[in-house]
């Protein structure tokens, strides 16, 4: 496997996944899984996602160093942190938002960020997203914190892209 396309997860992800979900740093910010890690949370989440919207494994050298998700037209990631830095969530993020907007029919996509995750805060800027709302949000891992809610909508993206629409 070469750091190329992103494929549906699986579950033959589920040992590459769960060193993701086994690193405290990485899954303080994510909003929906659990601390300390949990073997059959993660290998519940390893399977092509079933309602509107996809759940794809990054690829990278010989492993899989996360994923990237549209659900419900929420945008998600995660990085495992040896592939942090690299702009992987950047490039894997524009071809999510493009496969979004070209399979489904949403206006818009949003997505969210801890206060503390400046790097994400980043990603989501250099895709578009704007700022639009600051609310006091709680994760399964998290007491209520400041919470940044963005959104990118289908015209903006194409404007971004130079699209004729």
């Amino acid at each position: 496997m070469a750091d190329g396309l992103p494929r549906s997860i699986a579950p033959q992800d589920v040992d590459d996944i769960h060193a993701i979900a086994s690193h405290w740093p990485s899954v303080r910010q994510m909003g929906a899984w659990p601390w300390p890690a949990d073997r059959d949370f993660t290998r519940s989440r390893c399977k092509p996602f079933a309602d509107k919207g996809f759940v794809w494994a990054i690829p990278l050298d010989d492993r899989i160093v996360g994923s990237m998700a549209v659900t419900r037209a929420e945008l998600g990631y995660m990085l495992h942190p040896d592939a942090a830095g690299r702009g992987l969530a950047t490039r894997y993020g524009q071809m999510a938002v493009d496969h979004a907007f070209d399979q489904y029919d949403w206006d818009a996509l949003n997505a969210t960020v801890w206060y503390d995750n400046p790097a994400s805060y980043r990603v989501l800027t250099k895709l578009g997203f704007v700022h639009w709302q600051t609310v006091l949000m709680r994760g399964a891992v998290r007491y209520p914190c400041l919470t940044y809610c963005f959104r990118l909508t289908r015209a903006r993206w194409h404007t971004l892209r130079g699209d004729a629409q």
